[in-house]
């Protein structure tokens, strides 16, 4: 079991649940949502979690792992997971209490002890064929947190990156409302107040995630009046290799020909793929990078002489937005 290869994938309305567990709890639940592949249906066989590598890769006492091991899987099997749905037809927001397993045991033997579980049907379609709205995280990095509460932080943290891309050099910022992450991690009606919060949890969490993950976060406190409400969270993401704004490329010189000739049109066409690659870069460089307008009018003219109508009126209209912005 490799653990660098190994990911912990989840829809992001599962992700943003509120549910209470202990540490050996979220450790078990880590390890069985490790098993899964997040692109194939339910299967009906049960996964097998061992004590052997619930101490090798958590680092617990030997003598105690599969006491742990099974006091995890007895007390977790009575914890549900409460979701949050909007309802399309009333507007509001329907809660949703899911329980995590159908099935879940500690089968004790001489040699080959383990906990069983199989995955309940609730919460199925959070798990299993996913194709959007889920977050990915790995789980080498969740696996060194020794607290349920930097393990929640870090999937909400690493959850932006699907909304921002993955930007080198860029900080990605998240705001989180304090009552919305105590609740979520099943904190209700503690650490209530913000210096106790601050000190006892907010701080060590993010010293543990800065640690041994890789992000690097800052976080700076949002107030409505005098009093702290939320708390915007900076972090750089330190897996993403640095790399270099893409250059505009060097395009092809026009040739001597007739207007609306073949060779007209292949030369348009060379220009175009060159730029739109030039803009797919740029993009993946950083979402908020785009080329000149001088360039967008070049490109809209090379659709226009290839007879591409829809996509000279996208590029032109882009061109008109970013140019009233820009006045603006």
């Amino acid at each position: 079991m490799e653990l660098n290869k190994l990911t912990v994938v989840q829809g992001n309305d599962l992700l943003e649940g509120a549910y209470s567990v202990t540490l050996d709890e979220m450790r078990l639940l880590n390890l069985a949502l490790a098993q899964i592949d997040s692109r194939k249906p339910q299967p009906d066989t049960l996964y097998r979690l061992f004590p052997q590598d619930y101490q090798r890769i958590y680092g617990v006492n030997p003598t105690s792992s599969h006491r742990q091991l099974r006091e995890a899987a007895e007390s977790l099997m009575k914890k549900p997971v409460t979701i949050y749905k909007p309802d399309t037809k009333t507007g509001k927001v329907r809660t949703v209490q899911l329980s995590w397993f159908s099935r879940l045991e500690y089968v004790s033997s001489d040699d080959h002890s383990a906990v069983v579980l199989r995955f309940g049907q609730d919460v199925a379609p959070y798990l299993y064929e996913l194709k959007e709205s889920f977050t990915k995280l790995n789980f080498a990095n969740i696996a060194k947190l020794d607290t349920p509460f930097s393990v929640r932080l870090y999937g909400w943290l690493i959850k932006a990156k699907n909304l921002y891309g993955r930007r080198s050099g860029k900080a990605i910022e998240v705001t989180l409302d304090l009552n919305w992450m105590r609740e979520k991690a099943g904190l209700a009606g503690k650490y209530e107040d913000y210096r106790d919060f601050r000190q006892k949890l907010l701080e060590p969490t993010i010293n543990r995630i800065n640690a041994n993950t890789d992000i690097s976060v800052v976080w700076e406190p949002v107030k409505q009046g005098r009093t702290v409400v939320s708390v915007k969270f900076a972090y750089v993401d330190e897996s993403v290799p640095e790399a270099s704004k893409p250059l505009r490329p060097r395009l092809p010189r026009r040739p001597r020909a007739v207007t609306g000739s073949a060779l007209e049109g292949e030369w348009a066409r060379r220009c175009i793929s060159i730029f739109e690659e030039y803009r797919k870069k740029l993009k993946s460089y950083d979402v908020e990078e785009k080329a000149t307008l001088p360039d967008l009018r070049k490109l809209s003219g090379w659709y226009h002489m290839i007879g591409e109508k829809n996509k000279q009126k996208e590029i032109l209209s882009e061109v008109s937005a970013r140019s009233k912005k820009t006045a603006g």
